[in-house]
């Protein structure tokens, strides 16, 4: 499983969002399996694809710019305890609380 932390910038304000895969790994995404175009396309329901230069690492999305900042692995308990202080909303596994 990997988590990985989106940025987003207004120009004057930086924000920060989270996200996970349970089906890949840092491995799969250092070999490109799952790319950043993805990642964002994914998480903001947007083809960035059609929108951008896919060599780019950052992209306009409205009138912000979207990056993702980092991928790494991650257990599945640590993506309950991400949970627990809502962090992110973990719906896998039977521990959620």
């Amino acid at each position: 499983m990997i988590l990985y932390r989106l940025k987003t910038s207004t120009g004057e304000d930086e924000y920060e969002m989270w996200g996970y895969y349970e089906t890949f790994t840092k491995q799969d995404y250092d070999e490109d399996k799952i790319t950043d175009l993805t990642i964002l396309s994914e998480f903001h329901d947007y083809n960035f694809a059609e929108h951008e230069n896919e060599d780019q690492s950052d992209f306009w999305y409205g009138d912000k710019v979207v990056w993702v900042e980092d991928v790494m692995n991650v257990t599945e308990e640590e993506l309950h305890t991400l949970h627990k202080f809502q962090v992110i909303y973990y719906k896998g596994g039977t521990n959620v609380t």
